[in-house]
């Protein structure tokens, strides 16, 4: 007969155990429960740098957001805009605009280049703080006044291409200018690249990249215009070599004439003269010659410079239109300034003579 093992006595759980063990289900109810329940969803912390950029692919500019307005564009501006590298801004730009039922290419293309103008405004106050703050500093000092003179140039080139006449009936002038204008616009942001060591300038830099998508904007629709006509409808985007533009027939340039003087240097005659010897009669320096020609002129100003060695750096702005400096020969009139890039605050740009 088998029997079954003793064992002893059973010892009691202690009290605090049996406590646990009966607070499981109560728990296991309460975690069931709480799961059951909807919380609203977290908020997302904001990033502590704005998000990536777009990038036009052949500069490496970004297209920096301008302040969006609430009114939609229209379907004339959303089709003028997609003939732009940046055709988001663009809408916001053009959007912003007092709202015009029937607007024109030309009207666009107008408001496009007011946009510009207002910015490289800002851009402007912002190079002459930077140039007045610079100091000592002979990189920043020089960096700063270059850019300070791009600008100007710039405004210049933008205030000519603006004009209701050019757009309407002179496009490919329009073009030329604004193509200037942005050109200056980067070499103003390249003279900064160089001396990009405080916030200060990198702010300055993130301001002229909107100003040249402003910029090409209006670029882009001045050369739509000039290759499409005025249906924006048929609009597209600027073409490069990378897309294969030299493969297709571009039929708008057979009406580009060179230019070239028709009666040849022998028909000009001078309406002033320079030369080394004051008993002539004439002016003794280039510059002084410069300054005597009118500004804005419509036909050839000739400032003839006998044989003879001018040291002395020429400066000719850029309302001096259709200056013509006309010499004795290679090696006869001689123009020198001495200028190089060794000497203290001479950049490459600085070392021109004239």
């Amino acid at each position: 007969m088998l029997r079954r093992p003793l064992r002893g006595p059973r010892t009691p759980l202690p009290s605090t155990l049996c406590l646990s063990i009966a607070a499981i289900p109560a728990v296991l109810f309460l975690l069931l429960s709480c799961s059951s329940l909807s919380f609203p969803p977290s908020v997302p912390t904001p990033p502590s740098s704005p998000p990536s950029l777009p990038s036009d692919r052949r500069t490496g500019h970004r297209e920096v957001p301008i302040t969006a307005s609430t009114v939609l564009p229209s379907s004339s501006i959303r089709q003028a805009c997609s003939a732009t590298r940046f055709p988001d801004a663009c809408e916001r730009t053009l959007s912003r605009a007092p709202p015009d039922p029937h607007p024109t290419p030309a009207d666009l293309i107008r408001l496009a280049i007011d946009a510009a103008a207002a910015s490289l405004r800002t851009a402007r106050s912002t190079a002459d703080s930077i140039l007045a703050s610079a100091g000592g500093d002979p990189k920043l000092t020089n960096a700063a006044r270059n850019c300070v003179e791009f600008l100007g140039l710039s405004a210049y080139r933008l205030e000519m291409s603006s004009d209701s006449e050019t757009i309407g009936t002179r496009v490919k002038d329009a073009r030329a200018w604004l193509s200037a204008g942005l050109t200056y616009q980067y070499d103003c942001w390249s003279a900064l690249k160089y001396v990009n060591t405080t916030d200060r300038i990198g702010a300055a830099m993130t301001f002229l990249d909107s100003l040249m998508v402003l910029t090409s904007n209006a670029l882009a629709m001045a050369f739509a215009l000039d290759r499409f006509g005025g249906d924006t409808g048929s609009w597209r985007p600027p073409q490069t070599e990378r897309d294969g533009l030299d493969a297709e027939p571009r039929p708008w340039k057979r009406s580009v004439r060179p230019v070239r003087f028709r009666r040849g240097f022998d028909g000009l005659q001078p309406d002033v003269v320079v030369c080394k010897d004051p008993a002539e009669g004439c002016l003794g320096s280039v510059q002084e010659a410069v300054d005597s020609a009118p500004e804005s002129g419509s036909k050839p100003f000739v400032i003839r410079i006998k044989e003879g060695v001018y040291e002395e750096i020429v400066k000719v702005p850029a309302a001096k239109r259709n200056v013509v400096f006309l010499g004795d020969g290679m090696g006869k009139t001689v123009i020198t300034g001495s200028l190089n890039v060794q000497m203290v605050g001479v950049s490459t740009y600085n070392t021109a003579t004239v």
